[in-house]
């Protein structure tokens, strides 16, 4: 098998689940950047988790985690991060394909509000290669504007200065869409048993402004030759299917292989089984 059939196998696995509930779920591509890497064929999928329920998803969700090669030991631990420290239920459920390698995690509630350094898991994701232990990521939320955008320019200082192009070309589109910049941030803490990996990064929550993923397709282009990821033609076409849809998030910095990256997650859409529907 190859790893695009490996790819679409996973992501198949993980939509005919959510089919199979009989509940709506939603549907959002991605694309990573990275020095002499492009890569397209990524998935994920989302539902709320209290409209399934605690005890059904229990119950059903095992029998996933095994067949995409999850661990038994990780399996139990991403069931119980379904209950959260506080105290209450996770509030989304999201299972993804990242590169042909599986990822599953669990969604909070936002915070009304936090005060400055205080520290809140908006996310938690394992992912994971059969057979392997999986990674454990908490996606930390910034709390206040100044420390997101403090984060963002120091994460920018050992970039390429094409990545801080495209920032600053998505605070200018802010501007002008009279929407708040920056917009929510989280960060990025990774580990792998008791050890962090390299990763460090940043997630740029983008749904707010409502931009349209084509707006900066020069910029990514120009990232793209810098670091030599994909034919020229790859990104024209990438542009072509998809540069009316809407950015949702932009993710960047360095990941476990402590490699730069970019990832642009648009054209999210509602997918409905016809069970639900009844």
């Amino acid at each position: 098998m190859t790893t695009s059939e490996g790819q679409f196998d996973r992501a198949a696995q993980m939509r005919d689940f959510l089919a199979g509930l009989a509940m709506p779920f939603s549907l959002e591509q991605s694309a990573k950047c990275r020095p002499g890497r492009w890569s397209r064929q990524r998935y994920l999928f989302s539902t709320p988790v209290d409209a399934l329920g605690p005890d059904r998803l229990a119950r059903e969700l095992p029998r996933l985690l095994a067949s995409l090669g999850m661990g038994e030991g990780d399996a139990a631990a991403f069931l119980d991060g379904m209950q959260l420290p506080s105290g209450g239920l996770a509030h989304y459920l999201h299972l993804g394909v990242e590169d042909g390698r599986p990822k599953a995690y669990w969604e909070a509630s936002q915070p009304p509000t936090l005060g400055p350094g205080e520290r809140f898991v908006l996310y938690r994701a394992w992912k994971w290669w059969p057979g392997e232990e999986a990674a454990v990521s908490d996606y930390v939320l910034v709390p206040t504007a100044g420390e997101a955008r403090q984060a963002i320019q120091a994460l920018l200082a050992d970039l390429p200065m094409a990545m801080t192009d495209l920032l600053e070309q998505l605070e200018v589109s802010f501007a002008l869409s009279q929407t708040p910049w920056p917009p929510l941030t989280v960060r990025i803490e990774e580990r792998r048993g008791e050890s962090p990996t390299p990763r460090h990064s940043l997630n740029l929550h983008l749904y707010g402004a409502r931009l349209p993923l084509g707006a900066f397709a020069g910029l990514v282009m120009g990232l793209k030759r810098e670091w030599s990821s994909a034919p020229r033609q790859a990104t024209v076409d990438w542009v072509a299917a998809h540069g009316d849809e809407l950015l949702s998030n932009l993710s960047f910095g360095y990941g476990e292989d402590g490699k730069p990256f970019l990832t642009c997650y648009h054209g999210t859409r509602l997918c409905r089984p016809a069970a639900s529907e009844e």
